[in-house]
């Protein structure tokens, strides 16, 4: 009895060393594997974005009329282009404050989470269509042309369109919960209302200026190279 005693007082610890172990790596893999999955808002636009150049190839890059838009005559007139700065800034600040009307209401509404992914793929659509188009028509510079077209104002609408739709993408909601529960719930939500506004405005008012002042410039620098 004293043996089988002893050699069971030897196995306790063992066991008991064993289970932490254990316990650490079932949480680094838990840990790992959450870290490698993507971000659903990064595949909702890689799907758009595939399902965009499928319709390319299998309307054979004739029913796309991207590339028509942009043509060799088209790409002469940008080279040369005057741009009216105060023509050009009052139509896309109309146009872009339609936009953000329309955001914010399909951010309000019930069916808030169905608009931001739909909005999100169909941008990822678009962008696949542009790019595939352009490519087929300029090779390799097509894609230049693509991103000459939507930078550096597209980085301030794509951040300011994750800011209005933030209530609907995944995120760890048990630590939002412990920051919103651990001082006045009032005040935070004003502070963080306050914040989100300005915020808004600064990047939507950033955006319009690039798109007016400084992607023109841009196009057109581009364009020299075709």
């Amino acid at each position: 009895m004293n043996k089988f005693n002893t050699e069971e007082r030897v196995e306790k610890p063992v066991v008991c060393s064993v289970i932490p172990e254990q316990d650490a790596y079932i949480d680094y893999r838990k840990l790992h594997y959450k870290n490698t999955i993507p971000d659903n808002r990064v595949l909702v636009f890689l799907t758009g974005f595939c399902v965009g150049m499928v319709f390319f190839y299998l309307t054979g890059g004739q029913n796309a009329g991207v590339g028509s838009l942009l043509d060799s005559e088209h790409l002469a007139l940008l080279q040369n282009l005057e741009v009216n700065r105060s023509g050009l800034f009052s139509y896309v600040i109309s146009l872009r404050i339609k936009q953000l009307i329309f955001g914010v209401i399909c951010a309000l509404s019930s069916v808030g989470a169905l608009m931001a992914y739909s909005i999100l793929g169909w941008c990822g659509f678009e962008f696949g269509l542009i790019i595939f188009s352009l490519v087929y028509e300029y090779g390799m510079k097509g894609i230049l042309l693509t991103f000459s077209m939507v930078l550096p104002h597209g980085i301030c609408y794509g951040v300011l369109f994750l800011l209005i739709f933030r209530n609907y993408w995944l995120r760890d909601k048990k630590g939002y919960h412990n920051e919103t529960t651990a001082g006045s719930e009032k005040s935070h939500k004003k502070i963080e209302a306050i914040k989100t506004f300005v915020l808004i405005l600064l990047l939507f008012s950033a955006g319009i200026l690039c798109e007016v002042y400084i992607n023109p410039e841009i196009m057109r620098k581009v364009t020299l190279l075709f």
